[in-house]
């Protein structure tokens, strides 16, 4: 049985815009505030959308977001159209109120701060890298940055790699370009890359886009990575069956060389665009790891579909038999007995985040999964 960890108290507007202005503290000296109108749509307790200005000029950012619930989509369809006639304001359960606002800091780090601003700021959800991301919106129908802004101790980190990882991989053009970073405050802005929303499912486009983040030389082996995550489980108050976890750590004696990949850790549909016709652009750098292994972001991809929308559970069998993955296992010479210790790791260093970030049932389902691949791996050649 899971055991209850306290809840974090609740944000409020006023955190949120205080932290992501950063207010005059920041700079030592202002830009003259000004009163604008402000337009909260909250979730479980607390902001998840703050609107500066005008709603209508919102429409960039809000028609950008695709929710993939039936029931949440259809809803925040209502959303776009009232905010679309300015309208907005007077749908129930929204709040209006208006905050005096400082600019300074962004105008002074952006030399594409617009000249007639607006805001959105997207909260995200609770977890140990929670962050705000703030669009700017050039005259409403031009989004000229993304600045993401740490709410928890663990988020400047992640925000930072992200940086980094997007100009290690600066060569590619399905990414943001980055265009500041402040370390001092783990604050940083990256360019709006321009695209259409990601329906489910994996696709040619999904492989290409996995392929290409192989690295161009070097090897890494699963064993590597078993003495660390023995370490953190050793460490964690996991409340799960410490005999399957046990077990689990087994799975990753492989020390068969493999391709270096870079992880990108998140490859979900959520974080994906289409930025052209067959092409797909990549956000969510974060978690990144340039030296990484293979296989994980195809883990993720698949993991993450079943636990959202209601799967069968039988995610390694899916893995094992997609065609477009066999295509990926034979052109980076993955054996199948490499396959379970790959994805083992895998759903290993999931649980310990998910449990870390305070996500119960997502820590529940990984630990389910761990059980059905320890059951599943006995030794295989191929």
């Amino acid at each position: 049985m899971l055991t209850t960890m306290a809840p974090a108290a609740p944000l409020t507007t006023a955190d949120v815009v205080a932290k992501v202005f950063l207010e005059r503290r920041s700079s030592g000296r202002s830009y003259a505030a000004e009163d604008c109108g402000t337009h909260i749509i909250s979730q479980d307790g607390e902001p998840r959308w703050i609107i500066v200005g005008a709603p209508s000029k919102a429409l960039p950012v809000l028609s950008s977001w695709a929710p993939w619930k039936t029931g949440s989509r259809i809803r925040w369809n209502a959303v776009r159209m009232a905010a679309g006639m300015n309208l907005l304001p007077k749908m129930p359960g929204v709040q209006n109120t208006a905050m005096p606002i400082d600019t300074f800091y962004w105008r002074a780090n952006l030399s594409c701060f617009p000249k007639h601003w607006s805001a959105v700021i997207h909260v995200g959800s609770p977890s140990h890298s929670r962050k705000a991301i703030l669009f700017l919106i050039e005259n409403g129908k031009r989004v000229v940055s993304a600045g993401k802004i740490p709410l928890v101790q663990g988020a400047a980190e992640a925000i930072l790699n992200e940086a980094d990882m997007l100009d290690l991989l600066s060569r590619f053009d399905y990414l943001p370009r980055v265009l500041f970073r402040d370390r001092d405050r783990g604050v940083a802005a990256q360019s709006w890359l321009i695209g259409k929303p990601v329906s489910r499912g994996f696709s040619q486009a999904h492989l290409d886009l996995l392929k290409s983040l192989a690295r161009a030389n070097g090897t890494a082996r699963v064993s590597d990575h078993r003495e660390e995550l023995s370490a953190s489980l050793q460490a964690s108050d996991l409340p799960f069956d410490r005999s399957v976890l046990a077990r689990a750590l087994e799975v990753l004696d492989c020390d068969l060389q493999l391709r270096r990949f870079v992880e990108h850790r998140d490859f979900a549909p959520w974080n994906l665009k289409w930025i052209r016709k067959d092409v797909l652009g990549l956000l969510d750098w974060e978690w990144a790891v340039p030296d990484g292994l293979p296989w994980q972001d195809a883990c993720r991809h698949f993991y993450i579909d079943d636990v959202h929308f209601g799967g069968s559970g039988q995610v390694w069998d899916a893995l094992q038999g997609n065609e477009l993955l066999l295509r990926y296992r034979r052109e980076f010479e993955i054996p199948l007995r490499a396959l379970s210790a790959l994805t083992m790791r895998y759903l290993l260093r999931e649980l310990l985040m998910e449990w870390e970030g305070r996500n119960e049932w997502l820590a529940d389902y990984a630990f389910r999964q761990i059980r059905l691949l320890v059951e599943a791996a006995s030794p295989v050649t191929g």
